[in-house]
């Protein structure tokens, strides 16, 4: 596994570590991302504008590793342990971490160069145990490619498979094609059909944009609210136009509750707080639209007793949300023993809480057969937090969980 990283100036022609990918400079990047595939410390070497760059990466609560600055006076690096691999990379070359873990994990200890066709190469990952050699060779003027240790690993190139990400973009205008190549490698593995082939589409192109502001993923969680619940109060006037509305102004806050999630992924600005704040604001905008659309009914009168319906869903969300959010808290616990209950309840998680009813939603409004939806939203959300409760308690989730916070406490 990687321990320590050792991060560069690119080579004359490439891209200036202050250049902005994704709403980051490829500094700070660079260092998130090492960190994010395991290193504990970062050697960086720059032989100019090192004071620039060290403003850069001051104060930023994100950066969590120990950064090593070096210069060209021959620093003494302590002789590391020979347990775990280092990186070495060049500013200019992104990366998604997950890629350099598979790489790590299948190198089995070997020294490997990735690269492509051209030179020079995009990374490498070597043994810990030769840090000092590469360190004392960049300070004496060799390109990190060069160095001795680099130079006697194995070449590869780079992983092509789902989901890995690894490039150096060569010019500012390939940047743009290689954030949109970022966010295509950074997939929800509980996304639905519906957000595999529409949301996602429609929420790449904003986020790109997105970026280059200063919001924050928690932000546009909060915004994406907001236009939920404005798309439930279109409801309430009952009528075609008005539920075809508030239906369309749902599946956009839909796509927004996408954005956050790839904005905190590309800007590491995941927390605690960012996932309990997107699944609070997920269930208000459910309980909301579910009210507005049994006052819709109401209006129209086509079902006698909607608003006791709407009230029965409602009531649904809310008992749901506590047994959701247990059962994603409790999903490493789950991992780990893999019995029957356990597996159903992440098919159970993967089939029924994602964002795909909104197309059930629009498509409702469209046929003007609300009621048709209400009936039968009403009966799947108590089915639902009902055998999601039981399946819980049949794993032992509850106990676990009470005996992990009883833990804590002492």
């Amino acid at each position: 596994m990687v321990v320590v990283a050792v991060i560069v100036r690119p080579i004359a022609g490439g891209l200036f570590p202050l250049t902005q990918f994704g709403g980051l400079s490829l500094i700070k990047r660079a260092v998130l991302t090492a960190q994010k595939a395991g290193a504990q410390t970062c050697y960086l070497y720059f032989d100019k504008e090192q004071e620039v760059l060290q403003c850069e990466l001051q104060s930023d609560p994100r950066i969590t590793s120990q950064l090593i600055w070096l210069s060209s006076l021959l620093d003494q690096v302590a002789q590391a342990d020979d347990q775990g691999e280092c990186l070495i990379f060049a500013t200019d070359t992104v990366f998604h971490h997950p890629t350099i873990q598979k790489l790590a994990h299948h190198s089995i200890g070997q020294a490997i160069v990735v690269a492509e066709t051209t030179e020079p190469p995009l990374l490498a990952l070597i043994s810990v145990a030769e840090l000092p050699l590469v360190v004392a060779e960049l300070q004496q003027g060799r390109s990190w490619y060069d160095t001795t240790p680099v130079r006697r690993s194995v070449r590869v190139q780079p992983p092509m498979t789902h989901g890995s990400f690894l490039r150096r973009p060569t010019s500012t205008t390939a940047i743009t094609a290689l954030e949109h190549n970022l966010l295509l490698s950074l997939e929800n593995p509980r996304d639905g059909q519906v957000d595999t082939y529409f949301n996602r589409k429609v929420s790449r192109s904003i986020t790109r944009w997105l970026l280059r502001t200063p919001l924050t993923p928690n932000q546009v969680t909060a915004l994406s609210c907001l236009v939920g619940i404005l798309g439930a109060l279109c409801f309430f006037p009952g009528g075609y136009w008005g539920p075809v509305c508030g239906a369309l102004l749902l599946q956009f806050s839909v796509v927004l509750d996408c954005c956050d999630g790839e904005i905190a992924r590309v800007k590491f600005m995941e927390s605690p707080l960012g996932d309990w704040l997107d699944i609070i604001c997920d269930t208000i905008v459910s309980i909301a639209i579910f009210l507005g659309i049994g006052i819709a009914v109401w209006h129209d009168g086509t079902t006698q007793h909607a608003l006791l319906l709407a009230s029965v869903l409602a009531i649904g969300g809310v008992f749901s949300f506590p047994f959701v959010t247990l059962a994603e808290k409790t999903e490493a616990m789950g991992e780990y023993r893999q019995g029957w209950e356990d597996r159903t309840i992440k098919k159970l998680l993967s089939s029924l809480t994602t964002r795909d009813f909104s197309i059930v939603v629009v498509a409702s409004a469209l046929a003007g057969k609300l009621n048709w939806f209400l009936w039968g939203a009403t009966l799947g959300a108590h089915v639902f937090w009902l055998s999601l409760a039981w399946l819980l308690f049949r794993a032992g989730r509850f106990v676990e969980l009470a005996n992990v916070w009883g833990r804590k406490e002492i």
